[in-house]
């Protein structure tokens, strides 16, 4: 909030042709040194997330699972997050998820699928917990389709 109303009077004053302290800090071409370490650091977690992409799985196999675990399978090229639920169901849904394509982590306190990158929880179906993701996992069937 703060910063659209800055915006606002920065733009002013930019169209007018006034001078303002202002315009050097808030300059999209400005190159802040300081943050440097923190921007490279921010997109290294980006870089580790989409890694996931390429490694191996969790798990041999879905068959192995108690009620209540959940784990990462690989199927060729895909990535397939097979959970059993408390009642003892066997899901598999794309292990992709549905906001940004982030690998899900299986959370086994809350029962759900956790994205890391942007916090979006599924449950063990896939369906839709918390946003921002606003569509459910991919169901898979049990030949990786």
């Amino acid at each position: 909030m703060t910063q659209g109303a800055l915006a606002g009077l920065l733009l002013r004053k930019l169209i007018l042709g006034e001078e303002t302290p202002w315009a050097e800090v808030y300059d999209p071409g400005r190159i802040p040194v300081a943050g440097a370490a923190n921007y490279l650091k921010e997109n290294m977690i980006a870089v580790k997330n989409f890694a996931e992409y390429l490694t191996g799985g969790e798990l041999d196999s879905a068959e192995d699972l108690k009620p209540g675990e959940g784990g990462i399978l690989r199927s060729g090229l895909k990535k397939i997050a097979v959970a059993r639920d408390r009642e003892g169901t066997l899901h598999r849904v794309s292990a992709s998820c549905t906001h940004l394509g982030c690998i899900v982590h299986w959370n086994g306190t809350e029962q759900c699928w956790d994205c890391p990158c942007h916090g979006s929880h599924f449950a063990p179906d896939g369906s839709v917990l918390n946003g921002p993701a606003i569509k459910p996992l991919t169901t898979v069937t049990d030949d990786g389709r």
